[in-house]
């Protein structure tokens, strides 16, 4: 219907450092693994793009001014993931870690079709129908419930504080100098 929708975006995929992130990205699946067990889950679907940067201490420039890129994932409860995304985003031979799995960004449906009778935590918040209805079809036992990165991902830890109040100061003298400009500039 959408004759003229331009290309969906190809920005490369580039990894985060731990030394920003505050913990690396194997621990923090795990620790969301856990979560998903704990919700009584063997998987999650997980379909926003914060959640799933934050996950694998990765960004990318698919969304202008947000450092993420357009993707869905798969979270199992022992911490491996499925990553499904567009493959030319990724460098010959780059990975995730170990326990990522890189999956072309067309085979999520069919992925969720192959889910079988297993159970699978959903968020109705943030999950598209489309995606309950394809696990639903395959057979999957849908449970409802929060996302496990959404509050994870929200309680920073001390490295991700100091580095947003050093954002913050940048920030600060940007405006400052920008507003002696201004004032300079006005003055003439």
């Amino acid at each position: 219907v959408w004759t003229t929708r331009p290309a969906p975006p190809i920005a490369p995929i580039f990894t985060l450092d731990e030394r920003y992130a505050g913990e690396a990205a194997e621990a923090k699946r795990v620790r969301m693994g856990q979560k998903v067990a704990e919700a009584g889950a063997e998987v999650a679907v997980i379909t926003a793009p914060d959640s799933i940067a934050w996950l694998l201490n990765a960004r990318g420039g698919d969304v202008p001014f947000n450092p993420l890129f357009l993707s869905f994932a798969l979270l199992h409860a022992d911490g491996g993931v499925e990553l499904f995304v567009d493959l030319r985003k990724l460098k010959p031979g780059q990975h995730l870690g170990n326990g990522v799995s890189l999956q072309p960004i067309g085979s999520f449906r069919d992925a969720l079709g192959q889910i079988g009778a297993r159970t699978v935590l959903v968020d109705p918040k943030i999950t598209a129908v489309h995606v309950v209805q394809a696990l639903e079809a395959a057979g999957a036992r849908v449970i409802e419930g929060e996302e496990p990165c959404v509050l994870a991902k929200a309680c920073k830890n001390q490295v991700e504080l100091a580095g947003a109040r050093d954002a913050q100061r940048r920030d600060g003298a940007a405006v400052c100098r920008f507003l002696c400009w201004l004032d300079r500039e006005l003055a003439r």
